[in-house]
């Protein structure tokens, strides 16, 4: 507020009257300048400013100091102020440049031409000296504070939707366990947090009534129109929605996000401090109650790390539930990606010297994470990607464990001094990170691969294409020894199950972009010398062996039908035409293991695989597709031919139509589409 009042007292004459323009009018805020429209010079915020919600950039540079317009007093609520203590030195704005409702303005945009006329007009006027002005002067104000009854009815209906669904309450279908100490996970530790703070809050009254949901409501709505703010303290950034006094809706979505274990892929396999009363138990339940936790919350904030990671939890769930290829997937996705965007967090600043804390680092996480999610979805629909490796510069994040990141900052120091000079752990440790970090070194390639094979424009050599290739394995050969995945690992069962998923996981990631690489390369005329075969049948034995071990993987299967469809389907189809025309004779020359019985026996398990899959799933009628087809393979192989006619039109009769799977290069069954 000092700020503030420094610039407007710069703005009176020393009688005391307001500054004019030369027209004689009264000098408009800045945002109205700048859209051209009429402004009603009301101190500090315009009523114009303050209807598009962009109160915190409404600042008079230049102007008369006005009097606020009288405007009607709202009704005081019993709620206690949620604002937690805060030093202001430990503040930072979330998004870049611009103020939190403006969100991130790039090079090119009208904001970077005004941050540097603030800045000139502030060394005129003998303020240069305060770094401060260079932001937005009303960055630290709060929202306005709102009773229940002020609230659109959907948002009313919504609350108290979602609040009737915690334990306890009328439509309860979850419970609380808090029995398990020994989690040391920042998420859980967040979420035991929240989790304690919804049962204090839910306490019943001494004479058995309440609690009252509307007031409830009333103090999570407003909870969640305060700024969400970068502290360096990993405590107090958690205190922001993690205490009772401050429990936002971002926060009562992290409840079913637990439920459901969407974190990362490592903590997925471990029991939540939240589960479902016996009988209850629905993912659609959980997706409706997480949709409405975050509409709740982006209608009283346009975005922040927490809320976007609870976008990107959902997006998880939308998939596992509809599929990758599903629309609503997708437009999850998308929205992610636009409030990332919007936010700036694709482009965070690389800090000489860095010091990581669980705020800096949770969000190149989530930006890492989202990144991945992209180029996925992207291999495996064949749909352009929403975000670009070129515009997505936030670095990676460092290889340190959740229990590092929420301790003292003597611990913290101490576990980054112990990682080597590539922001690797030394210990051989996979954290949540390790995973994170490594998937997203590998989705850099992958992106250049479908950048070339999605493009009908871009003009390639064979050069090109195995140079890619040449990085993508010196990239996955510099991945620490304990992310590099060997076959005996799986007959080691002392060895822990979370660290042969997460290297079973990379090694199908390399795979897969070894794998539409070489197809790259044979439809550019490359001479076949067999590897494409190689990478197929290693990707197919390698998702076979999850498949086969699926009592060590049973937290995983969820994960089952998109590593059935993305690697093992395409494989298949490889292994179905060297079936038909066969390339070599006894053992493969590059791999004693490929022969034509291993073929067929790994086809054969894969049919019990897709068998496996049930109709109503996601990808059920695919799996069903590529089933019909991989038996009528297996049946002429076996059997032979009865008509003589040739193998491909014996196959093609009386296939399942269409057999066009749109997955682009993932698509190996085109041999049997109608045009050939």
């Amino acid at each position: 507020m000092s700020s503030m009042s420094d610039v407007t007292s710069g703005s009176i004459n020393d009688n005391g009257a307001p500054l004019r323009r030369l027209n004689g009018r009264l000098q408009a805020c800045d945002q109205c300048r700048a859209r051209k429209v009429a402004c009603d010079h009301t101190r500090p915020v315009c009523t114009r400013c303050l209807k598009r919600n962009q109160a915190s950039e409404c600042t008079y540079t230049v102007g008369a100091v006005l009097q606020p317009r009288r405007r009607p007093r709202r009704q005081k609520t019993n709620v206690a102020s949620t604002a937690p203590n805060m030093n202001p030195m430990d503040l930072r704005p979330v998004n870049g440049l611009g103020s939190p409702s403006s969100g991130y303005m790039g090079f090119t945009s009208h904001a970077t031409v005004y941050e540097q006329t603030k800045r000139s007009l502030s060394l005129l006027q003998g303020q240069g000296s305060d770094p401060r002005l260079s932001r937005s002067f009303s960055d630290d104000r709060t929202a306005p504070r709102l009773t229940f009854d002020q609230l659109p009815h959907l948002v009313r209906h919504m609350s108290i939707y979602v609040l009737e669904a915690l334990p306890g309450q009328r439509n309860e279908q979850i419970f609380f366990n808090h029995e398990d100490g020994q989690r040391n996970d920042w998420r859980q530790v967040a979420l035991a947090r929240i989790t304690r703070s919804v049962q204090e809050l839910l306490r019943k009254n001494p004479d058995g009534t309440g609690p009252d949901l509307e007031r409830v409501a009333e103090m999570i709505c407003n909870n969640s129109a305060q700024p969400f703010r970068e502290i360096d303290d990993p405590h107090r950034w958690m205190d922001q929605y993690c205490d009772s006094s401050s429990l936002r809706w971002e926060s009562i979505g992290w409840i079913w996000a637990g439920l459901e274990r969407l974190g990362d892929i490592v903590n997925s396999f471990r029991p939540s401090h939240v589960q479902w009363l016996p009988g209850k138990e629905s993912h659609d339940l959980s997706r409706t109650y997480m949709t409405y936790c975050v509409d709740l919350a982006r209608h009283f904030c346009e975005g922040n790390p927490v809320l976007l990671d609870l976008h990107r939890c959902r997006t998880t769930l939308i998939s596992i539930m509809d599929g990758d290829a599903a629309g609503t997937c997708w437009y999850s996705h998308g929205a992610g990606v636009s409030m990332m965007t919007f936010m700036g967090l694709h482009a965070l600043d690389t800090e000489m010297p860095y010091t990581p804390t669980l705020c800096s680092e949770n969000s190149r996480r989530v930006v890492a994470q989202i990144f991945n999610v992209d180029k996925w979805c992207v291999a495996f629909s064949g749909r352009p990607p929403l975000i670009h490796r070129r515009f997505c510069t936030t670095p990676l994040p460092l290889d340190l464990a959740d229990e590092e990141l929420i301790a003292d900052e003597a611990t913290l120091r101490k576990a980054v001094s112990e990682l080597d000079d590539r922001g690797w752990n030394t210990k051989g440790q996979i954290h949540p990170a390790t995973l994170v970090r490594a998937r997203r070194m590998l989705a850099g390639i992958l992106e250049e691969v479908m950048e070339i094979a999605l493009s009908c424009t871009v003009c390639i050599t064979l050069n090109e294409l195995r140079n890619i290739q040449t990085r993508e394995l010196e990239t996955f050969a510099t991945l620490p020894a304990h992310l590099q995945y060997n076959p005996h690992i799986l007959l080691d069962p002392e060895l822990d199950t979370t660290s042969v998923y997460a290297r079973i996981l990379l090694r199908l990631a390399h795979l897969q972009t070894m794998f539409l690489l070489e197809r790259l390369l044979l439809l550019n005329g490359s001479l076949d010398e067999g590897d494409l075969l190689l990478f197929s049948f290693e990707m197919l034995t390698l998702t076979l062996a999850l498949w086969t071990h699926k009592d060590r993987f049973a937290e995983m299967r969820r994960n089952f039908e998109w590593l059935l469809m993305a690697h093992a389907a395409p494989a298949g189809g490889i292994l179905c035409l060297e079936l038909l025309n066969p390339t070599f004779t006894g053992k493969h020359p590059s791999d004693a293991r490929i022969t034509r019985s291993s073929i067929i026996q790994n086809l054969s398990l894969l049919v019990g695989f897709l068998d496996w899959v049930r109709p109503s799933a996601p990808n059920g009628d695919l799996c069903m597709d590529c089933k019909v087809i991989i038996q009528r393979v297996l049946d002429y192989t076996l059997n032979g031919s009865a008509d003589g006619n040739s193998p491909r039109a014996a196959l093609a009769f009386d296939f399942p139509e269409p057999l066009d799977f749109n997955f682009e290069l993932l698509d190996t069954f085109d041999w049997l589409h109608t045009d050939l």
